[in-house]
């Protein structure tokens, strides 16, 4: 019986074809994807280049069910397997047709694996359209976010809508029971939908469990929206020597405070969206059209 490889190991133990991945990445893989390697997980990865990592990933799964991957250089056409469970379609991932042949093959899947283009817009297009065919218990995985700090793939350090930005507001999503105002969840990510012409998946916000980031990488568990909210208060034990009074909280929800007079809970825009905007509004009054329009004669 061969030995259980770690992730690292399986994925440096790869010959043939090629996989790189950022060596961080690799523990991180370990501790996130180890609790499913035994399970006939169905997995999706989001550009495979040279397709070594699905490879890796047929080893790391020995029991999976089936392995898509998808890129949309046309020269993946040459990636051929011997194991029958790995499947590569070509075409773009944010587009209909590519995700029908996604979906022909698997309507949803245990791990996704976005290691696709790191634009801006594709990540987070990616995230809207297949994190609703993430199951529940799933893990869903974005590459190489330090794009998002790089103005050529869409990005800058305080750019409020860069993917990093808009997994950040994930975390306010999991507290939404606390907010404490009459935001809508289509308004606190609206900024997005408008600049990248997406519809984010508004139902599926509620089982997003937790958000976790390490340098380049997003870890986003999914789970049923009743497990992730805070739920009752526990109490154990019987001397409350200090405060007697939280003996009478056990079982009760929690309180919540009305933040509708909060100036800082009430605003329709966060405040990095409303900087952004006078940003660009500034561009565009400093730029030569902008100039042209103010010297321009009006009746």
């Amino acid at each position: 019986m061969s030995p259980i490889r770690a992730y690292a190991e399986e994925f440096l133990a790869q010959a043939g074809k090629v996989s790189d991945k950022w060596s961080s990445y690799l523990s991180a893989y370990d501790f996130w994807l180890s609790s499913l390697r035994d399970q006939p997980v169905r997995i999706l990865e989001i550009g495979v280049q040279n397709g070594g990592h699905l490879e890796v990933l047929s080893r790391y799964f020995k029991n999976a069910e089936i392995i898509v991957g998808c890129d949309i250089n046309t020269a993946c056409v040459r990636l051929k397997y011997q194991d029958p469970r790995i499947n590569v379609v070509i075409g773009d991932a944010n587009k209909d047709s590519t995700c029908n042949l996604i979906t022909a093959l698997s309507a949803d899947f245990d791990i996704i694996i976005d290691d696709g283009s790191h634009t801006q817009r594709d990540i987070i297009a990616s995230y809207a359209r297949y994190f609703p065919r993430l199951k529940l218990g799933g893990i869903y995985i974005a590459e190489d976010l330090h794009t998002s700090y790089w103005r050529g793939l869409g990005g800058g350090l305080f750019d409020p809508l860069s993917s990093l930005g808009f997994f950040r507001k994930l975390v306010d999503l999991i507290n939404i029971e606390h907010w404490g105002n009459n935001l809508s969840v289509r308004n606190f990510l609206g900024a997005y939908e408008r600049k990248y012409r997406v519809t984010l998946p508004l139902e599926s916000f509620s089982q997003i469990h937790s958000v976790v980031f390490q340098n380049s990488i997003c870890i986003i568990l999914k789970k049923a929206a009743e497990e992730n909210r805070l739920g009752p208060r526990i109490v154990t034990g019987t001397e409350a020597l200090v405060d007697s009074s939280i003996l009478s909280l056990a079982g009760s929800p929690i309180e919540n405070s009305d933040e509708l007079a909060n100036p800082l809970s009430r605003i329709q825009a966060s405040p990095e969206f409303l900087l952004r905007r006078t940003f660009l509004l500034e561009k565009i009054k400093n730029s030569k059209i902008g100039r042209f329009l103010r010297a321009a004669p009006r009746n």
